[in-house]
């Protein structure tokens, strides 16, 4: 489901930005705050998002983030495009997406259709 790729986007960059190690991670529309473990750095990702019970893995290539969705089995890059900003391409639903990361407060835009996704680590 998109909505867990866009939570699995809003965890890794907020992580990498902000360089928290938290394991939670609150969803600003539905109120709910969810568990994800496992590592998350800029040349890798690897962790458990228990609300979609699945596996989140990824790599660095050529200064971007491929991020893996096992449940999915959907694959998103997050790239860099300065401080606290990243641009992506989700290819399963072929969309491209902004995140803007302030603090430990993430805003995914253009992944959803419709909706800026909030989320807070």
């Amino acid at each position: 489901m998109i909505a867990d790729r866009e939570r699995a986007v809003a965890y890794v960059a907020g992580r990498l930005y902000s360089g928290s190690h938290s394991h939670l991670i609150r969803e600003q529309a539905s109120g709910k705050l969810l568990m994800m473990s496992g590592e998350v750095s800029a040349d890798h990702v690897h962790f458990y998002d228990f609300e979609c019970c699945g596996y989140v893995s990824g790599h660095s290539f050529n200064g971007r983030l491929i991020i893996f969705h096992a449940r999915d089995n959907a694959t998103t890059e997050l790239i860099p495009a300065a401080p606290g900003r990243y641009t992506g391409y989700d290819l399963a639903s072929q969309r491209c997406f902004a995140v803007i990361v302030t603090g430990k407060t993430v805003s995914v835009t253009g992944m959803v259709e419709s909706r800026e996704g909030r989320y807070f680590l």
